[in-house]
């Protein structure tokens, strides 16, 4: 009898959140079909590791699997920005399908070239814009608008549609500089920004979904590959199962938590589609100057994902 497997796992974040309740129930499926072969131990609430340096901690073999901020690891796989375009997809069902087909097997690839692997990936509701002046109606509200950001592609979009994006403030601290005045706006997903109080320094919330990040469940490649073929394809395809219900929980948590922020005293608007779509050509200039600096992957990454 071979020796029994022990796997640790570390996650942040809170418990009751879809994602993370989804999580468990993953864990527990698995924990039940291999009892006796396989345990997966999991420290939660970042006992371990926070979301800035978890993809580190998982490439390394510190733990075997952790929950990973996708946005968090495009310094360490520029490949996956071209899963997280701004303004490239429309809603959360539609950024979901870059995970599918070839342009997994890019993201895949990638991965593996950073000693990881991914099991499975869960969607959030989409990034919209929380503004301490007014609601956008139009691309010329963001000219001269002091906005907060973290992502270097949108940074540059921002900046080439006239505003004054500043990437200087971490999320973290984001909430105290719109109170203090050193900015107008932030980003945030409507559920995110309502748990974090976005709404109270900046509550003109102009529903614009920028772009869709994810989190992901992935583990290191070299324990990944030692382990026996029937768990991996049954971590895999139970993973599969909770990806798909994350999609539909986003949807829901998404207009769930727009009628709280509403009856929290913000101002929800939708940014107009019109505008919107003038945006995204705007921004195709930036998707290419990323693919042509990456090369061929990430061209065809690109191309998979625009065509959508």
């Amino acid at each position: 009898m071979a020796e029994p497997i022990t796997l640790t796992f570390a996650s942040w974040g809170p418990d009751k959140h879809y994602i993370a309740e989804a999580r468990t129930s993953w864990v527990s499926q698995i924990n039940e079909k291999f009892k006796g072969r396989l345990t997966i131990v999991e420290y939660p609430a970042g006992q371990l590791y926070g979301p800035k340096e978890m993809h580190i901690a998982v490439a390394k073999g510190l733990v075997d699997l952790g929950i990973i901020l996708q946005p968090r690891m495009m310094a360490l796989i520029p490949m996956l920005q071209g899963v997280y375009l701004p303004f490239a997809y429309d809603n959360v069902t539609h950024a979901a399908q870059a995970y599918q087909g070839e342009s997994l097997e890019i993201i895949d690839k990638a991965l593996a070239e950073k000693h990881l692997k991914l099991i499975y990936t869960s969607f959030t509701d989409g990034v919209q814009m929380f503004s301490a002046k007014k609601s956008l109606e139009s691309i010329n509200d963001f000219v001269d608008l002091r906005i907060l950001s973290t992502s270097p592609m949108l940074t540059k979009i921002l900046a080439g549609i006239g505003a004054s994006p500043d990437t200087s403030i971490p999320q973290t601290e984001q909430y105290m500089a719109l109170k203090r005045g050193v900015a107008d706006a932030s980003l945030n997903s409507t559920v995110s920004g309502y748990f974090q109080k976005s709404f109270e320094v900046s509550p003109y919330v102009t529903k614009i979904n920028m772009s869709y990040p994810t989190i992901m469940v992935a583990m290191n490649l070299d324990k990944w590959q030692k382990l026996p073929v029937d768990i991996q394809e049954f971590m895999l395809s139970t993973g599969q199962q909770q990806s798909e219900k994350s999609i539909k929980s986003a949807i829901a948590w998404e207009s769930k938590f727009t009628s709280v922020l509403k009856r929290s005293g913000a101002i929800v608007t939708d940014f107009p589609e019109q505008q919107r779509g003038e945006l995204k050509k705007m921004s195709q200039v930036f998707w290419r100057e990323w693919a042509n600096t990456y090369g061929e992957d990430a061209k065809r990454l690109l191309e998979l994902n625009i065509e959508r």
